[in-house]
């Protein structure tokens, strides 16, 4: 399976990260590719065994915990991060999921998808706000092509990264004249540790998930989190110094039509 390379862009050396979800999947492959453009960087998330296991393969790497859903915990995140980091430049929202809380199509399941995937990335990117100023920075949000192309299954999060994206843009257009760039990027089906358990809920292999889901995809076949990673250090750094407000798809093109011709994601 091909994998995308770390893209080396020499206005990174030096930057301060903060990557939420950043101790598994595109967080930490985002972590590694942040790392490997000598950037200092914080991963945050709830366990810190996990957490810690990813920032000791950092040279430069600090564990954060801190639950997105509590807004006490996102302003004493990013001033944790400032006082380890020295400051803050960069800040990579890819802390999210698709849990049991959110399926259904019921009220519960949309306010658990919002909490996390809205206002939970909103709380956290107002409390590095001053900070982002003051440093010129980028925020690069991670959402998902499920906000593009309707999943009943999935409802509750498409809707909830359908406003992310909205979100997004909003943003950008505030930030603009402050010098903050603000992005998101939409990846499709990429394998990381949620499909582990997928697969054990459908009793099969993950191989055999992954197989199924490889023809919704026009490049038949699923991403590596490398490959999301390479667009998130692109879009973070100077490269993109003109790029701001962009929901940018990394779907190897499945939404070329691709979901909606094909049998049933998982059938």
């Amino acid at each position: 399976m091909a994998t995308g390379t770390t893209p080396i862009i020499p206005d990174l050396q030096g930057k301060r990260v903060l990557v939420t979800g950043g101790s598994a999947g595109i967080g930490k492959a985002a972590a590694q590719a942040f790392d490997a453009n000598g950037c200092s960087v914080a991963v945050l998330g709830r366990r810190l065994e996990r957490l810690d296991a990813v920032a000791k393969q950092l040279k430069h790497g600090v564990s954060i915990v801190a639950d997105l859903t509590k807004e006490e915990d996102m302003k004493h995140a990013i001033q944790e991060t400032i006082d380890k980091l020295g400051g803050l430049d960069i800040l990579v929202n890819s802390g999210g999921v698709t849990s049991e809380e959110m399926n259904g199509t019921g009220e519960a399941a949309y306010i658990a998808a919002f909490k996390l995937h809205v206002t939970g990335n909103l709380t956290l990117i107002r409390a590095a706000e001053e900070e982002l100023v003051k440093n010129k920075g980028a925020i690069v949000n991670i959402s998902s092509v499920a906000a593009v192309f309707p999943v009943s299954t999935f409802s509750a999060y498409g809707v909830a990264k359908a406003a992310q994206d909205k979100m997004t843009k909003d943003l950008a257009f505030e930030f603009a004249p402050k010098g903050v760039r603000v992005n998101s990027i939409l990846p499709a089906a990429i394998n990381t540790e949620a499909f582990d358990n997928m697969s054990e809920q459908r009793s099969i292999s993950k191989d055999e998930l992954l197989a199924k889901l490889a023809p919704h995809h026009a490049m038949n076949r699923v991403a590596e989190p490398e490959e999301v990673a390479g667009p998130i250090v692109f879009l973070a750094s100077n490269a993109a110094s003109f790029i701001t407000g962009v929901n940018l798809r990394v779907d190897g093109g499945a939404t070329l039509g691709y979901w909606f011709n094909k049998a049933g994601m998982f059938e």
